[in-house]
Parts: C-alpha cells; sequence; structure tokens
C-alpha cells in the first residue's frame, strides 16, 4: 500500500474587501493573503478499489462528502481518470469556522497530496484551477506566502513577505461564512473593478514597505461591520490583542477569529499570556513563506501481501 502524509497551514486576511455579489453566486473580493504556521495534516492512502472514504479527528468538521477533503479526492479522481481509490484521515487542529481558511487548506492538501500519491503529471496552474471549483481561499492555499488576490478569490499576485509573530484568538461563538455574507448585505457587482481600493492598496504599499509597523496599520476587514454575536466577540478580542501591545489587529475572513501583529516571539509570547486571561484559545503562529504551506512529509511504499 502506497500513502503520503501532508501537513497544511492556515492563512489570515491582512485586509479583505467585499465588492459584490456575482452572477455566479460567488462574491467578489479584493483581499491580501499570508499563510500562517496554524496546521492541519492529512494523511491519503492508497486503496485496491476506486471508493473514497474519510475520517476526521475533530468532531467540529465533516466525516462525509461534504468535506472538502472528500470532494478534492473526487474531483482529482474524475479529472485524471484515476484507477485507484483513496483512504483520507484528517487530523485537525485549524478552528472550524473562524476565518483561518481550514476546510480550503485541506482541499488543497489533498489535491497536491493525491497528485504525488497517484502520479498525476499536474502543473500549479492545473491544480489552482481545480482548487477554484472547492473554495474561494484553496486556490492561495495551493501557492501560499503573501498574495493580493482578486474576483472570487482565484486571481493571485504575488506580494512581498514579511516576517511576523502573531497572536490569534479563537472566540468560542463561531461564524457561518454564508450567513456572513448574507450580514453584509452587498448588492450585485457592475462591471469590471479595475482600481484596487483604497484599503488594498495601503496593505499593499505597507508590504513594500516592508515594515511590521507599516502594515500593522493598514489591517482592514469588512467583516467588522457585518452585524452578528460571532463578530461582536471577534471584535472583543480583537481589542483584547491590541490593549495587550499587538502592533495592529483584525478579524480574519469572514470571522469568527481575530489576529494581532506582535513585534517579535517575546512579544508575541508574552501578549498572549495576557489575552489567555479572557479567551480560553490562543495561538502563538509565525508567518509562512511560500513553498512550506503544504509539505509532503513522508511517503512510503510497502509491499503487498
Amino acid at each position: 500500500m502506497s500513502w503520503v502524509r501532508v501537513r497544511t497551514c492556515a492563512k489570515v486576511n491582512f485586509c479583505l474587501r467585499v465588492l459584490g455579489r456575482r452572477a455566479d453566486g460567488y462574491h467578489s473580493v479584493e483581499t491580501v493573503l499570508q499563510t500562517v504556521g496554524l496546521w492541519d495534516r492529512v494523511d491519503l492512502a492508497v486503496t485496491a478499489d476506486k471508493a473514497i472514504t474519510i475520517q476526521v479527528t475533530s468532531s467540529d468538521a465533516p466525516a462525509d462528502e461534504s468535506n472538502l477533503c472528500w470532494r478534492a479526492a473526487a474531483l482529482m479522481a474524475e479529472q485524471i481518470r484515476a484507477e485507484q481509490g483513496v483512504a483520507i484521515t484528517l487530523d485537525k487542529s485549524i478552528p472550524v469556522s473562524a476565518g483561518f481558511g481550514g476546510g480550503s487548506s485541506d482541499a488543497a492538501a489533498t489535491l497536491m497530496g493525491l497528485a504525488r500519491l497517484w502520479n498525476a503529471n499536474l502543473s500549479q496552474e492545473q491544480l489552482e484551477a481545480m482548487a477554484a471549483q472547492l473554495g474561494a481561499d484553496a486556490p492561495f492555499l495551493i501557492r501560499g506566502g503573501c498574495r493580493l488576490a482578486r474576483g472570487k478569490g482565484e486571481k493571485l499576485e504575488n506580494l512581498p513577505e514579511i516576517p511576523a509573530w502573531l497572536v490569534i484568538v479563537i472566540p468560542e461563538r463561531r461564524v457561518s461564512t454564508a450567513q456572513a455574507y448574507a450580514a453584509l448585505a452587498r448588492g450585485a457587482t457592475r462591471g469590471r473593478r479595475r482600481e484596487l481600493s483604497r484599503p488594498i492598496k495601503l496593505t499593499v504599499e505597507a508590504l513594500r514597505q516592508g515594515t511590521l509597523q507599516s502594515l500593522a496599520a493598514t489591517l482592514h476587514n469588512d467583516f467588522e461591520a457585518a452585524p452578528m454575536g460571532g463578530i461582536e466577540d471577534a471584535l472583543k478580542a480583537k481589542a483584547a490583542l491590541l490593549e495587550a501591545g499587538c502592533l495592529g489587529a483584525s478579524l480574519s475572513g469572514s470571522g469568527s477569529g481575530a489576529f494581532g501583529i506582535s513585534p517579535d516571539r517575546e512579544s508575541a509570547d508574552r501578549i498572549a499570556v495576557q489575552v489567555r486571561r479572557s479567551w480560553d484559545r490562543v495561538e502563538v503562529a509565525p508567518t509562512v513563506p511560500a513553498g512550506e504551506n503544504v509539505v509532503i512529509s513522508e511517503v512510503s511504499e510497502e509491499a503487498s501481501q
């Protein structure tokens, strides 16, 4: 039996603008994304038949055909006409429904792992095209690093990376992505936007300046205006991060998680200790550069009996 083990990381949004609803049901966005060191693990083992099965260690994520790992495997099998099946084991650490892209990251890991496992000769562009069918953040999580994403998230541009340490707070109340977008009440997108919005421009300029202070000053997320209980909790977590000494703080994705930028690892650890007095789950994580966001850590061949 052949198998691969894939580690895949989370993301945060340094800046997120929601522009309006598209004809296909998605929303047009402009966002600056960065991969960060919260990790899930996806084990993929070849099976003799063409069946796809999945086990999940976290009760928060579905262990059925709605799971993005399962959907990614089914899409890959269809695309390459796979003659084998796969048994998926998903070990979750990235929080579910908190805005850190865990489901999309798992989908990206499954596509990349299966390309290796099934010896599929696919380019990064082909993998990203498949990923775009699974989640708005999934193409970015194939690439990792720091990127500007437009459209529904599939149009990616490289941006400079600034190494940083983040303090992440995950409130107990979670936010449904669909409900968060509905709460923003954006109308339909009209025409094609050519110029970047001002908040995105400021974040891009800050990244090019290359200092954490300039980046922290430009953090922005449209979902902070969504009238939802989970968003209110995230805003309280954001305030706690700023009070504890973060250079800047924001929601990630559509919430309910918040993150703050710390001057260094020592400061991040100190801030986390303070914030844990009020919040149960607080993580310290570094930014993760492109090329290190999805790691196929083991490949094993066992002789068939």
